[in-house]
């Protein structure tokens, strides 16, 4: 990862071993990425103070949805998305208007992927008592 001094937007690019993989192989790699650097770590977004957690729940929903290689690497620097994403301010109800959820919320992050510009939107639920866990992201085109 790359940060330039002037705008503090990340930077990553696929390395020429992940070049080399299909799209599925890339995602078990990642998968495991995933699993081994974040599951089971909080980690403090820093313009709201909330600690979201990265749980199995995460890991399932992102191998669910992550389909293109920029939403697949992107997943490198999730530590740093979540601690430095902006919040929309934004409640989203449960759309199958679920007891134990809470709401969901949206954080934006700016990242260069492969040379793209993109709005990375990490979806993150929150529980009835239990703290916020990373769901899953999106990405924009900028």
């Amino acid at each position: 990862m790359i940060i330039t001094p002037k705008e503090k937007i990340p930077e990553i690019e696929e390395t020429e071993e992940d070049k080399k993989l299909s799209t599925f192989d890339l995602k078990t790699k990642y998968k495991k990425i995933l699993q081994d650097n974040f599951q089971g770590n909080q980690y403090l977004n820093k313009e709201t103070g909330f600690f979201i957690s990265v749980s199995s729940d995460g890991v399932r929903q992102w191998v669910k949805k992550s389909r293109s290689r920029d939403k697949i690497i992107a997943i490198q620097i999730l530590d740093f998305m979540l601690e430095n994403s902006k919040y929309d301010r934004l409640l989203i109800p449960d759309r199958k208007s679920r007891a134990e959820i809470e709401n969901y919320k949206h954080f934006h992050q700016p990242v260069f992927i492969n040379g793209k510009k993109y709005n990375v939107i990490l979806k993150v639920v929150k529980p009835f008592n239990q703290p916020h866990k990373f769901y899953y992201i999106s990405l924009e085109n900028i």
